[in-house]
């Protein structure tokens, strides 16, 4: 006797027999004992799921003449042993694919009016209904509508939306969906059982993950399997035969970035890479159990429905380690290394140093930590500045912090005038006479442009303040010919701000008061920082008050750019 497969030998003969989709059978059993049966059905769903199982029951009960009352045919009738030899006289199925004409339904019609021979209905299931042509829809629509009493139509479709709308109405609708995944390993698990086949249980999750829910796929992929492992299911030939990485080496690397250890990390991608695993899947199945990782620790009672609940248990035991923004820091950095892979030369560099970022993540710290260190950064600023409020900018109270009062009085903020508390001219030391500007405010000595500098932004500021926004990340750097040379990188906006003409005559105003020897700015790109944007002040304060690392620096698009211009301007 020739071999049959899986799929076939293990078929459903009842209803109770077809797995995952208890709320279809249970309506069709409770139609059949009361016999509130349509005339036209529409199974829809997906390849595997039990359509055609399903609509064969249906059609082996509705031709029964033992059944009586009871859904289930009763399986010793005439029409019942047709069904068991495979060839039920009074049920005909037309695959719409091959038979999708004007003329294929024509016949049909012309059949349907012969009575059964004999069971009690004439079942037609027509298979993959969608394939239908639009005149042979047409051509069935009054048939199917109005077909007479001892006639029942079964439609099955894997696409119902190539349906018409017209024929949808005219039917009893019952969409199957996907089994679950923990019915598929149950039923996996069961005909192994019964098939004598030895088994290891972590084979299954694989087998049904790459089945996506169709039982029949499950029971192909488990035949190749069998025959694969010589009689025996294992997780490693079962990974093999599908093309996957072997799921220990992908626990090994996802364990290790979550325990920080770098050394594990590239020994598991080194025993993958000797093993002949192909990096990109590799990493990809490590990307897919961290995202179950997450999901898992997120939302821990919606884990995903392709799980089943030994992995689910596994996962969680896994996801107590680790927080929820390093999970998504390694499954960022996982990411990055993957969309690079196919242009790089060296796609196992890339996953190496993905790997090796991933353990060196930044320790998380709770938003109360992050807190208290911006209050203690405050509170020397305040300090610092003699217990004022924490400038944003060097404005007026910055020459406070660079002054000593025994050398220095206080200077009045800009703007101000005498009238507002300002120190009386007699108290401020007279200019050099070499200065040349006889009793103008007094000038910072050329080396010392530390207290020079800040009295030339608040100046600037007083009278246009966007303008002295800018000046504030400049550092002075000498005064060579006349000219006091600036360190400043700016954006392109900002370089047209202090390029405009009157822009330029403010500031060298401010520059010619307050700097001894120097007439003008000018920005230098001499000193100019190397680490670009890495190297910004604002930057470098950020990665010192949070203790942080700068990851990566990535351009800006140049229509962002523009846009944020046009916002300031």
């Amino acid at each position: 006797m020739t071999y049959q497969v899986l799929a076939r030998k293990w078929r459903p003969q009842m209803f109770d027999a077809v797995v995952g989709q208890d709320a279809i059978t249970r309506t069709l059993r409770n139609a059949l004992a009361s016999g509130r049966v349509a005339h036209a059905y529409l199974f829809t769903g997906p390849r595997g799921v039990g359509k055609t199982t399903t609509a064969r029951l249906l059609a082996k009960a509705l031709a029964c003449t033992g059944r009586g009352t009871e859904p289930e045919a009763c399986g010793t009738c005439a029409s019942c042993g047709d069904f068991a030899s495979g060839a039920p006289v009074d049920v005909l199925e037309i695959d719409a694919a091959s038979n999708n004409g004007v003329e294929e339904i024509r016949t049909l019609r012309e059949n349907v009016k012969y009575a059964p021979a004999r069971g009690r209905y004439k079942v037609y299931i027509v298979d993959e209904v969608h394939m239908l042509s639009g005149p042979a829809f047409n051509a069935f629509l009054k048939t199917l509508e109005e077909p007479p009493d001892h006639v029942v139509f079964i439609l099955a479709t894997t696409d119902p939306k190539k349906i018409p709308p017209t024929v949808l109405s005219r039917c009893q609708r019952f969409d199957f969906r996907p089994i679950p995944p923990d019915l598929l390993t149950q039923g996996l698990t069961e005909i192994l059982t019964q098939e004598k086949v030895e088994f290891d249980p972590a084979a299954l999750p694989l087998l049904v993950r790459a089945a996506e829910g169709s039982l029949r796929d499950a029971l192909s992929l488990l035949d190749a399997a069998i025959a694969y492992g010589e009689g025996r299911l294992e997780e490693s030939s079962v990974a093999q035969l599908l093309g996957t990485s072997s799921p220990v080496q992908v626990r090994a690397l996802a364990s290790a970035l979550l325990e920080r250890d770098a050394a594990a990390a590239l020994e598991a991608i080194d025993r993958a890479a000797r093993q002949g695993e192909d990096l990109s899947g590799f990493t990809r199945d490590v990307v897919e159990l961290l995202r179950r990782l997450l999901v898992v620790k997120v939302a821990p009672g919606s884990p995903p429905a392709e799980l089943t609940p030994a992995e689910v248990a596994e996962l969680k035991t896994l996801a107590e380690g680790p927080s929820v923004d390093e999970l998504v820091y390694c499954l960022r950095v996982l990411l990055e290394a993957q969309a690079e892979l196919p242009r790089s030369p060296y796609p196992r560099v890339e996953v190496e140093m993905a790997a090796v970022r991933a353990t060196r993540r930044p320790q998380p710290q709770s938003i109360e930590t992050l807190i208290s260190k911006v209050e203690e950064a405050e509170k020397r600023l305040r300090a610092a500045g003699g217990g004022g409020v924490v400038p944003a900018r060097p404005q007026s109270t910055q020459s406070s912090l660079l002054e000593t009062p025994a050398s220095r009085p206080t200077l009045p903020p800009p703007g101000r005038g005498p009238s507002e508390g300002a120190p009386p001219a007699p108290a401020r030391p007279a200019p050099p006479a070499s200065s040349g500007r006889g009793s103008e405010a007094p000038v910072a000595p050329a080396g010392n442009l530390g207290e020079a500098w800040p009295r030339v932004v608040s100046a600037v500021l007083a009278k246009k303040a966007l303008l002295g926004s800018v000046l504030q990340h400049a550092t002075p750097i000498a005064v060579r010919d006349g000219a006091l040379a600036v360190n400043l990188v700016a954006s392109r906006f900002h370089q047209e701000l202090l390029a405009d003409r009157g822009n330029r005559e403010l500031i060298n105003q401010a520059v010619a008061e307050h700097v001894a020897g120097a007439r003008r700015l000018e920005v230098s790109a001499e000193s100019a920082p190397t680490a670009g944007a890495a190297g910004h002040p604002a930057v470098q304060a950020a990665r010192a008050a949070f203790d942080a690392e700068v990851v990566a620096v990535r351009p800006r698009a140049p229509q962002d750019v523009d846009t944020q211009e046009g916002e300031g301007q």
